[in-house]
């Protein structure tokens, strides 16, 4: 019998998320996350791959690591998280690439309440089999309202005239895959080290998770998130926290 997976309710981020959305719905909303082990499940990250040893924590960074992913950060802190995000990927991969068995565990484990629903908040698409399932659970349930930050490009491009009108997807710049978010326009979202390079492109800087969800616009986000030292991203943090510029996501 294969293992069931498991939803999260809101972390920091979608805290803030939260906040927004109960002063426009006028009641609580329920957020969820559901996740999968960073770097392990991301077979197209580049610039943030990291990975955290599914049993010690130990961070390894990729060749061409240029910010350290901030959920495989936490995963290398708090092994409850590690065993979580493993046991929904093994559960996944236990479905044999059937996208709608996978699907039904997916579907099965959604809370009933759920308003909206992150997927891959820690991991991404690891193959075409599993991104289809998250197709199928979106039709199935057009009164919610999912999003999604994606490297794993291809899927997307391959179902791009099968996207349901509930999900909102947003290529995430720094994977293996970048030239295909300009070769088919695809609504992106870009790390940026300062708000003046958000300035310099042209790009707002989502801190609450507005833009993923519900904008149609390309955006920037802040770096974050614990970075290895000497690194320019380390250097990068120094400099925020010296102009005072929020960048770490709290309630």
């Amino acid at each position: 019998m294969t293992t069931k997976v498991k939803y999260q309710p809101a972390n920091a981020k979608l805290a803030n998320l939260a906040e927004y959305l109960e002063e426009l719905w006028e009641r609580k909303p329920y957020i969820y996350g559901f996740s999968l082990p960073a770097g392990h499940s991301c077979p197209f990250a580049d610039a943030c791959l990291t990975k955290a040893d599914r049993y010690t924590g130990k961070l390894t960074d990729g060749p061409n690591t240029l910010f350290r992913c901030f959920m495989a950060t936490m995963e290398g802190f708090q092994p409850s998280m590690r065993k979580s995000v493993w046991a929904n990927f093994d559960a996944l991969r236990e479905c044999k690439n059937n996208p709608e068995a996978m699907a039904e565990l997916l579907q099965d484990a959604q809370p009933k309440n759920a308003d909206v629903v992150r997927i891959d908040v820690d991991g991404d698409f690891f193959n075409q089999f599993y991104f289809d399932a998250w197709l199928i659970v979106c039709r199935n349930n057009p009164h919610v309202n999912y999003y999604a930050y994606t490297k794993s490009l291809g899927y997307w491009v391959a179902r791009l005239d099968q996207i349901p009108a509930n999900l909102n997807l947003n290529a995430s710049y720094g994977g293996r895959l970048d030239h295909l978010i300009e070769e088919h326009n695809l609504k992106s979202a870009k790390v940026v080290f300062h708000p003046s390079e958000a300035d310099a492109l042209g790009l707002e800087i989502d801190h609450d998770e507005t833009h993923a969800l519900f904008g149609n616009s390309s955006f920037a986000l802040l770096l974050h998130g614990q970075q290895p030292k000497g690194t320019k991203a380390s250097e990068a943090l120094k400099t925020l926290k010296a102009e005072d510029i929020e960048y770490s996501y709290t309630r």
